[in-house]
């Protein structure tokens, strides 16, 4: 009887432990978006989700699975109703990896994909400074008042 009980605890732990580790190798990672610009930046995840990141400033979002990314650009305190830059942008979701898929694929199998950016990326840079960042430097010549 006192075997069957150390056996029947013995499963019980290993199932629990089990299902924790299986939990936390959800593949989503909390990632950064950093505005070095003038701009007021909108980030729309694929779920519909959105989140204002502030000129000069840093948000966080959760990317999770297969998705993508669009981020626009509006000009501070102006009129808000249409963007100056508009980029959408696929993202993939790995385990604890998260990262932009980007690049010409032409070396994908030797090097890995994103080895020659594309110039329609401009003026942003992926993957930088971690795998699934996203950053936005821009002078914001766009916002300025005409004469």
């Amino acid at each position: 009887m006192r075997g069957t009980k150390q056996v029947l605890g013995g499963l019980m732990l290993a199932v629990t432990l089990g299902s924790t580790l299986s939990t936390a190798a959800s593949a989503d990672c909390l990632r950064s978006v950093h505005n070095r610009s003038p701009y007021t930046l909108v980030v729309t995840l694929n779920d519909g989700l959105s989140m204002t990141v502030r000129p000069r400033s840093t948000g966080a979002v959760r990317l999770s699975g297969p998705g993508s990314v669009e981020v626009a650009a509006y000009c501070s305190g102006a009129d808000a109703s249409a963007p100056i830059l508009r980029r959408s942008f696929d993202y993939q979701a790995v385990q604890d990896r998260c990262f932009y898929a980007v690049g010409h694929p032409f070396f994908e199998r030797e090097l890995g994909n994103g080895f020659l950016p594309r110039a329609s990326d401009t003026p942003f840079a992926l993957n930088n400074p971690r795998q699934g960042d996203l950053v936005l430097f821009a002078r914001g010549s766009e916002c300025l008042p005409t004469r």
